[in-house]
C-alpha cells in the first residue's frame, strides 16, 4: 500500500535540514569542549538530546495520530485504480473524504479504502454528519476513533461496521452524534 504522510521530495528536505542542524550543534558543543566545559556532565545523552528537541519552537500534529495513515491523491488513485477526475468526483459527492492540512497538502484517509475500493455508504455516514458540523477533520477522527467494547468484544471503530456492511446502523449513529453536534 502506498500510503504517504509526506511527500518523498518534502521528507528528504526535512532530512537535510535535520542533518545541517545536527552538524551545526556538532560544532557548537566542540567550541564548548575547546572552552573547557565537560560535557559529560550534562548527563545521558538520550536525555539531553530529548532536553533540547523540547526547547525546539515546534509541534507535532496531533491528528495524524487520530486519523492515521493517508494516502497522497496519486497513491489514492492507484490504489482504487482510478484517474484524478474520478477521486475529484468521489470527493465532491461525499463518497470520499479529502483533508487539507495546514500546509495546505491534501491527504485522503487510508481506513476509507478497504479491497481497493472506497467504502460503499461512506456517502451517507458523510452527509448525516455533516449535519451537524461541516469539518472533514472532526468526521474523519469519528470514523476512526475506537469505540468502548461492549460485552467484552475488541473496541471497533464505526469505518470498520462500515467496512463489515452495517451502513444502515452506522448511518443512525452519525445522526445521533450529528444532533448532539449542532446542539
Amino acid at each position: 500500500m502506498a500510503i504517504a504522510p509526506l511527500d518523498a521530495q518534502h521528507k528528504r528536505s526535512q532530512e537535510r535540514a535535520a542533518e545541517s542542524i545536527t552538524n551545526e550543534l556538532r560544532k557548537r558543543l566542540l567550541d564548548l569542549v575547546d572552552h573547557g566545559v565537560q560535557l559529560t556532565a550534562l548527563g545521558n545523552p538520550e536525555a539531553v538530546a530529548g532536553a533540547l528537541v523540547d526547547k525546539l519552537p515546534v509541534a507535532v500534529n496531533p491528528w495524524r495520530d487520530v486519523v492515521g495513515p493517508c494516502y497522497t491523491s496519486g497513491a489514492l488513485q492507484r490504489e482504487i485504480n482510478r484517474g484524478r477526475g474520478a477521486v475529484s468526483k468521489a470527493v465532491h459527492e461525499l463518497r470520499a473524504l479529502r483533508l487539507v492540512t495546514a500546509d495546505h497538502q491534501t491527504v485522503y484517509p487510508a481506513f476509507q479504502v478497504h479491497g481497493g475500493a472506497l467504502v460503499p455508504g461512506l456517502r451517507d455516514v458523510l452527509l448525516a454528519l455533516r449535519e451537524g458540523i461541516d469539518d472533514p477533520w472532526t468526521w474523519a477522527q469519528w470514523l476512526n476513533a475506537s469505540r468502548p467494547a461492549q460485552d467484552d468484544t475488541v473496541p471497533r471503530r464505526h469505518i470498520d461496521d462500515l467496512i463489515d456492511g452495517d451502513v444502515d446502523r452506522v448511518v443512525a449513529a452519525a445522526r445521533q452524534t450529528a444532533a448532539a453536534w449542532a446542539a
